[in-house]
């Protein structure tokens, strides 16, 4: 899994869960070093997204080519499902990663509840390294909008590592700019810049 790469498809995904009329668009951008939940997964690359968004259904796919092999690109395959019950928002979603540079891949189901600027997500996912060994994992990520910043706190159940980030960003014209400012249990700290732009279909 990936830092920037799930930062970036959460976003995307909320996104096209947001609108509640029939909507097909695109997302292009570039990052200054892909990361995931507090992991490092390539350098700098471009990515693309194509989403259907549907009252609360949503589906997409995700891509990002990370520079650290030739000719190899991530493309994650997202559907799900978002309403609100009494004022609490709740959604269930199903991602796969996959990759063209390797044999393995990833498979979570997700689920999430939301009260205001707060957010739960709890995170089943299973990853499979190509040679039939399957890895179990499980994340809690808790996240927090106060102002113009974003704040994630995520732990993953077995080994204990957990991961920190504070983001934001701003609009310039049609170009979207963001940063994120994160850290993990590893003693890792990191710093990603984010520029993309979008357009419906």
């Amino acid at each position: 899994m990936n830092v920037l790469k799930k930062s970036l498809l959460a976003s995307a995904v909320a996104l096209a869960s947001a609108t509640a009329v029939a909507e097909v668009s695109m997302t292009v951008g570039m990052v200054s070093d892909y990361v995931y939940r507090g992991s490092e997964l390539g350098d700098a690359g471009a990515y693309a997204s194509i989403d259907y968004a549907s009252g609360g259904f949503y589906a997409g796919v995700w891509t990002i080519s990370d520079n650290t092999t030739a000719n190899s690109l991530e493309y994650d395959i997202y559907v799900g499902y978002d309403t609100e019950v009494a004022g609490v928002g709740l959604s269930l979603g199903y991602v796969a990663y996959e990759y063209t540079s390797a044999v393995s891949s990833e498979d979570e189901i997700t689920i999430g509840l939301s009260k205001g600027p707060i957010s739960l997500t709890y995170v089943d996912g299973e990853a499979d390294d190509g040679a039939g060994t399957d890895t179990d994992y499980e994340y809690l990520i808790l996240g927090a909008d106060i102002g113009a910043f974003s704040f994630t706190y995520g732990e993953e159940d077995e080994s204990g590592y957990d991961y920190m980030e504070v983001s934001t960003g701003t609009e310039v014209g049609a170009i979207s700019l963001g940063v994120t400012l994160g850290g993990n249990s590893d003693g890792n700290d990191y710093l990603v810049l984010d520029m993309s732009t979008g357009v419906d279909l």
